[in-house]
């Protein structure tokens, strides 16, 4: 398990974490969804990321409820990063995704230099 699994459907977000990690030679999934996420998830493809990395600003319920059954599923120790808008909707979402895998609740604005560095830092890769 070195991999970062980032769930976004901002793809701006999402292609700018990727690119990012992929030029420090991170092992990086990228999905729009995270029912999309979890078909990489099922055998037999069944990649086994280090780290989930969520931006809940795209998401309604349905999506929040899949993200929460989807890391339900992984291994223990594997930690949910999520990123909310302070005061906005989703922010309400954290409350049903706490839980042993929730790790980091972060808010818009994220610096995403700074954001790339602490899952170097948190998943080693790179290294």
């Amino acid at each position: 398990m070195s991999g970062i699994l980032i769930i976004s459907g901002d793809w701006q977000s999402r292609t700018l974490l990727r690119a990012q990690l992929i030029e420090d030679k991170c092992d990086v999934r990228a999905f729009t969804s995270p029912q999309e996420a979890k078909g990489a998830l099922a055998p037999p493809a069944a990649y086994q990321p280090a780290l989930v990395l969520a931006d809940l600003s795209s998401f309604g319920r349905e999506e929040v409820e899949t993200l929460d059954d989807l890391v339900r599923g992984l291994p223990a120790g594997v930690p949910l990063w999520i990123i909310a808008s302070r005061g906005g909707p989703d922010e309400g979402w954290i409350e049903l995704l706490k839980g042993p895998h929730l790790e980091k609740a972060l808010f818009r604005p994220a610096d995403a230099g700074e954001l790339v560095e602490q899952i170097k830092a948190r998943t080693k890769c790179g290294r």
